[in-house]
């Protein structure tokens, strides 16, 4: 029994010891817990972050934990020296080598910025308003890529330009509709302009124009549209669509009795081979007196007088459109006399013509 009893108290001195030592490991895992942090490091650019349990204090420590390679180049962030808290994110920021010309000088700079843009400004480079940048200013930047600057040269210019005149058109109840009258002639203004001119070593790029002034208001052209269509002589009243001025010459319809020349082919001078006394229209070229009962006929342009038009030629009565040649194109028209002397006698005048609605 006394045997029993020693090993039993040998046998509790060793458990209490077991017990204090595992007491121990579990009180020291909670410290070093304690101090131990979760931290996530992810590349700037990637989209994964990595999750690391440490102990380090700070961002260096941290990073040399990892095993991660830097170059002098790259960016953390928060910095080297910043205290790691529990959730932390470190990011990494890589620098990419870049190649900068500019101003004849080209050398290689380490960059984090992602556009040209920003490298430029991260460089200290200020852009002028003539520079040319290339790639553009928003490219996304690659490793190796080069950057160059061409610079423009600015010139400030005055240029004096002709401001057109305005035509304006205003009626008159005293004109003859289809009559127009200058009131006022136009008169063209002057401005200065002040040009901003963009050159580069491969000639001018641009011009924009940056302010003017006015030298001189431009003179308005004012043009009179007659508004009458109301034709009163000897007493009586006719109402007309339009009137306009033509050139008038005079012919005879050719035939043997008017006394128009022939020509060796036997042609008639006035009308050709078209001599056999009628009108393009078919009716027989003979001479009016100018009444309405018994008109002039004319040779007209279709395009200007209809055929078969009532017109008024003012100075010589009225007269039908029923004829047309080859010559009577545009604002001309041809009287019908019955002999050749009268029609050179008349010539050519300039005449009035009443057009008469149809």
């Amino acid at each position: 029994m006394e045997e029993f009893k020693k090993l039993a108290a040998i046998g509790s001195s060793k458990g209490k010891m077991v017990l204090f030592l595992l007491l121990s490991i579990l009180l020291l895992s909670a410290v070093l817990l304690s101090s131990g942090k979760f931290v996530f490091l992810m590349e700037m650019e990637g989209e994964e972050q990595e999750k690391y349990f440490t102990f380090s204090r700070t961002v260096e420590e941290f990073i040399l934990e990892t095993g991660v390679q830097l170059k002098p180049q790259d960016r953390l962030l928060p910095p080297a020296e910043k205290e790691l808290r529990d959730g932390d994110v470190v990011l990494i920021r890589r620098a990419i080598p870049v190649i900068l010309y500019v101003d004849g000088e080209e050398q290689e700079c380490w960059t984090h910025a992602r556009q040209v843009m920003e490298f430029l400004r991260e460089n200290g480079i200020n852009i002028g308003e003539g520079d040319r940048i290339t790639p553009g200013l928003t490219y996304a930047l690659q490793p190796g890529d080069r950057v160059e600057v061409t610079r423009g040269n600015v010139e400030y210019v005055r240029q004096r330009e002709a401001i057109p005149y305005n035509t304006l058109r205003i009626g008159n109840t005293a004109l003859d509709r289809g009559i127009v009258k200058v009131k006022q002639d136009g008169e063209d203004g002057e401005k200065e302009l002040l040009i901003a001119v963009v050159e580069r070593e491969d000639g001018e790029i641009s011009r924009t124009v940056l302010s003017q002034s006015v030298l001189k208001e431009p003179v308005p052209r004012i043009l009179e549209y007659g508004e009458n269509t109301v034709y009163a002589r000897g007493g009586r009243t006719f109402e007309f669509a339009h009137a306009i001025y033509v050139s008038a010459t005079a012919y005879c319809p050719g035939t043997p009795g008017s006394g128009c020349p022939l020509d060796r082919r036997g042609n008639a001078y006035c009308t050709g081979i078209f001599n056999d006394g009628y009108t393009f229209t078919g009716t027989k070229a003979v001479a009016g007196e100018g009444s309405l009962e018994n008109p002039h006929i004319i040779a007209v342009d279709p395009a200007v007088i209809p055929l078969y038009s009532l017109v008024y030629l003012e100075g010589y009565g009225f007269a039908h459109a029923l004829d047309r040649g080859g010559a009577i194109q545009g604002l001309r028209i041809d009287l019908l006399f019955d002999k050749h002397e009268d029609a050179l006698a008349f010539g050519r005048r300039q005449v009035k013509v009443y057009i008469f609605p149809r």
